[in-house]
């Protein structure tokens, strides 16, 4: 019985250590104070995830990069939801979280964290 315990255990820490992994391998944050046009939001996407120059500056783009071209873990990032709801128009915001949500059930390396 212990050494079930210890392999159980084991492969906790393991997930755990895997989940800073995640975290800590690519990360963007979006703060809905600071954004003042969807030209500057997709920018920010754009550098901090290092996307590939051919890609578009629209939400289609967004998600075909997260979804399959991106290579790396991700966690994003998006606080103060209703800012940019506000500024950039809430039918926007809400098919940019739709489009990183979709990525993410099709790349289990993509993290959406809403605040």
């Amino acid at each position: 019985m212990g050494f079930f315990m210890f392999i159980k255990a084991l492969l906790a820490l393991c997930g755990i250590i895997f989940s800073f992994q995640v975290m800590a391998s690519g990360s963007v944050l979006i703060n809905g104070k600071e954004i003042k046009n969807r030209e500057q939001l997709q920018a920010i996407f754009a550098k901090q995830l290092n996307f590939p120059s051919f890609a578009g500056k629209n939400l289609d783009s967004l998600y075909d990069v997260l979804s399959s071209d991106y290579s790396g873990d991700s966690v994003i990032k998006i606080k103060h939801v209703n800012l940019l709801k506000a500024k950039l128009g809430t039918d926007y915001i809400d098919a940019m979280i739709q489009a990183i949500m979709d990525a993410a059930e099709d790349n289990p390396r993509i993290i959406l964290v809403l605040e």
